[in-house]
């Protein structure tokens, strides 16, 4: 994020998507003042303000639909979308809107960082079912199925020690490069740019569908 926003301590840094704003985060822990958190789901923004506040960490956490952003045109330096929570509708004319918003809020030669799955590596790469041992306690299995322009994940979290921790099922649309180009393109961003095959984790395993991600960069207006 860093890297590519080449963002100064007192831009304001948008974390769209940002749930309970574990990249939020650590963006103020390392001196960005201006961290703005947007999410719908009202227990992750609690989850957020609470780790925030004992931390004592300024990050402002929202909550509102990212396809109607409740912030001011031209009002925010840099948007970042991390661990693959863009692409969660069918339709691309939801996620052009969220793409249309951001350009929206961000000022004249603003950037964006989405962080993504992979699709190369999804598809050649398909296992319909995987599990593997998140730590001592959590096990994390998952049942896949591939479509033609996505892919549908249920995932169930067991703990040894207490049991179910969830279990959920949900869409990935899986972008060519050229579509995103052109979602990017329409919504208004130029210099659109690609970071193929990135990977965060040191050690080899099945991380689900971010094992392998693409990076997108681009800049508004």
């Amino acid at each position: 994020i860093e890297e590519l926003t080449e963002a100064e301590a007192d831009d304001f840094i948008l974390d769209l998507c940002g749930g309970q704003g574990r990249h939020a985060l650590e963006l103020a822990r390392r001196g960005y003042r201006n961290v703005v958190v947007v999410d719908y789901s009202f227990p992750l923004l609690a989850y957020g303000v609470r780790e925030a506040g004992g931390a004592k960490l300024n990050i402002l956490f929202l909550r509102c639909d990212a396809r109607c952003l409740c912030l001011k045109e031209s009002s925010i330096d840099h948007v970042v979308i991390m661990g693959n929570s863009f692409g969660y509708f069918r339709n691309d004319e939801d996620n052009c809107l969220i793409l249309s918003e951001v350009a929206r809020v961000l000022k004249p030669g603003g950037k964006i960082v989405v962080d993504l799955v992979n699709r190369n590596y999804i598809v050649s790469q398909f296992r319909p079912q995987s599990w593997h041992e998140a730590d001592d306690d959590l096990i994390v299995c998952r049942d896949r199925k591939l479509e033609s322009d996505g892919i549908v994940v249920r995932e169930v979290v067991l703990s040894r020690q207490k049991g179910l921790i969830r279990d959920i099922t949900y869409f990935s649309r899986l972008f060519k490069k050229v579509e995103l180009l052109n979602i990017f393109r329409d919504a208004g961003f130029r210099e659109v740019s690609f970071i193929d095959e990135f990977t965060p984790h040191k050690t080899r395993g099945d991380y689900g569908m971010l094992t392998n991600r693409t990076i997108v960069s681009a800049v508004a207006g």
